[in-house]
C-alpha cells in the first residue's frame, strides 16, 4: 500500500511541476526537469515495487499525461490565448514622420522631456532635446529617428 501511495504521489507531483513549467514560468527549465524526474521516479518505483500489470499501467499513464501536456495542450483554445498569434515584421516607423523635419508646432502637454505637440494639425508624440518645455510653447522638429521625433523650442 505504501508503494502505491509513493508512486501516485510522485506522478501527481511530476505532472503538477510540468504544468507549472508550461503555464506559469515557461522557459526556465528547472521546474520542468524536476517534474520529468519525478515522473521517471514514479515509473521506477512502480516497476520495482508493484506487480507488473500495475507498473505497466503507471508508466502508460505517465506517458499519456506527459504527451497530453506537451502535445495536446498547446493546441487548445486556452493555450492559444496565452500566445501572441500575430507577427511583427520589424517594419520601419511611420514614413510620414520624416516629412515633419523643419516644421513647427505647439506643445499640447509639457515636455519632460517627452510629451505631445500639435504639428500640422495632428498630435504627435515628441521628445525635447533634454530640456523641460511648458505647454503652449512653439517648437520645431529638428530630428526624426524611427518613431522618435525630437523638437526644440523656437526662440
Amino acid at each position: 500500500m505504501t508503494a502505491v501511495i509513493v508512486v501516485i504521489s510522485l506522478m501527481v507531483v511530476g505532472l503538477c511541476l510540468l504544468a507549472i513549467e508550461i503555464l506559469v514560468v515557461p522557459g526556465i527549465g528547472v521546474i520542468g526537469v524536476l517534474g520529468a524526474l519525478s515522473i521517471l521516479g514514479s515509473g521506477y518505483a512502480a516497476v520495482t515495487e508493484l506487480p507488473p500489470a500495475y507498473a505497466g499501467l503507471t508508466v502508460a499513464a505517465g506517458v499519456v499525461a506527459a504527451v497530453a501536456l506537451f502535445w495536446l495542450f498547446p493546441r487548445t483554445r486556452a493555450a492559444r490565448a496565452m500566445v501572441l498569434q500575430t507577427r511583427t515584421l520589424g517594419s520601419a516607423a511611420d514614413p510620414s514622420l520624416n516629412d515633419l523635419v523643419g516644421l513647427e508646432g505647439i506643445t499640447l502637454t509639457p515636455l519632460r522631456p517627452a510629451g505631445t505637440a500639435e504639428i500640422v494639425d495632428k498630435p504627435v508624440d515628441v521628445v525635447s532635446d533634454g530640456q523641460y518645455v511648458e505647454t503652449g510653447i512653439k517648437v520645431r522638429v529638428v530630428l526624426v529617428e524611427g518613431n522618435r521625433v525630437v523638437v526644440e523650442p523656437v526662440s
